[in-house]
C-alpha cells in the first residue's frame, strides 16, 4: 500500500510538473519568436517541444528489445515510431498552413525553421533509448517517465485541436469533427499498414 501511495504521488507531481515546464517553455518562446508569421512558429515550437518530451518514452521501447535480445523487435519499433513520427510532423508544419488569409509561402527560412523543429521534436528518441539502455529500469523511474510522455502528449493534443478548433469553426462544425476523425484515421492506418508490412 505504500509503494502505491508513493507511486501516486511520484507520478502526480511529474504528471503536473510537465505542465508547469511546458508552459513555462512557451511563455520563454513567447520572447524568443517574433516577426512576420511568429503565431504560426511560436505554436509550431510549443507542439514540437511537447513532442519532443513525449518522444522520449519511444526510446525505451528500443532499447528494451535491444536488451532482451530482440534486435528484429527493436529495428521495428524504430521503424514504427519513424512512422508516427511522420504523421506528428503534421502537427507542427500546419500552423503555417491554416492562416485565414491563405495559403502560407513556403520559403528557405521556413523550410529551415521546420527542420530544426522536426529535429526538437524527433530526436529524444536516442536519449531515451540511452537512458533505459543504460540501466534505469526501476519501475517508478519508468512510470514517472511514461507518465511525463504522456502528459506533453497531452499539452501538445491541446494546442494543435484547440487551434484547429477556432480554424474549423468551433466545436459545433462538422468541419472540425470531420478534419479530427480524418486525422486520426489517418495515423491509424498508416501505422497499421507498416506493422503488417513488417510481420
Amino acid at each position: 500500500m505504500g509503494n502505491l501511495i508513493v507511486a501516486f504521488i511520484v507520478t502526480s507531481l511529474a504528471l503536473i510538473g510537465t505542465w508547469l515546464f511546458l508552459t513555462y517553455v512557451e511563455r520563454r518562446l513567447k520572447v524568443y519568436v517574433g516577426g512576420e508569421g511568429s503565431a504560426e512558429r511560436f505554436m509550431a515550437s510549443v507542439v514540437a517541444v511537447a513532442l519532443g518530451l513525449h518522444n522520449v518514452g519511444e526510446g525505451f521501447a528500443i532499447a528494451a528489445s535491444l536488451l532482451a535480445g530482440l534486435v528484429g523487435s527493436a529495428i521495428v519499433f524504430a521503424i514504427g515510431f519513424a512512422v508516427h513520427n511522420f504523421t506528428e510532423g503534421f502537427a507542427i508544419a500546419g500552423p503555417f498552413f491554416l492562416k485565414p488569409r491563405g495559403r502560407y509561402e513556403v520559403n528557405r527560412g521556413l523550410l529551415t525553421l521546420l527542420i530544426i523543429l522536426a529535429l526538437v521534436a524527433g530526436l529524444p528518441v536516442i536519449p531515451g533509448a540511452m537512458v533505459y539502455y543504460s540501466g534505469v529500469t526501476a519501475d517508478l523511474m519508468l512510470a514517472t517517465l511514461y507518465t511525463i510522455a504522456s502528459a506533453s502528449l497531452v499539452y501538445a493534443l491541446l494546442h494543435v485541436n484547440l487551434a484547429a478548433l477556432s480554424k474549423l469553426g468551433g466545436v459545433s462544425s462538422p468541419l472540425f469533427w470531420t478534419a479530427l476523425f480524418a486525422g486520426i484515421a489517418f495515423t491509424y492506418t498508416a501505422e497499421t499498414l507498416v506493422f503488417l508490412a513488417m510481420s
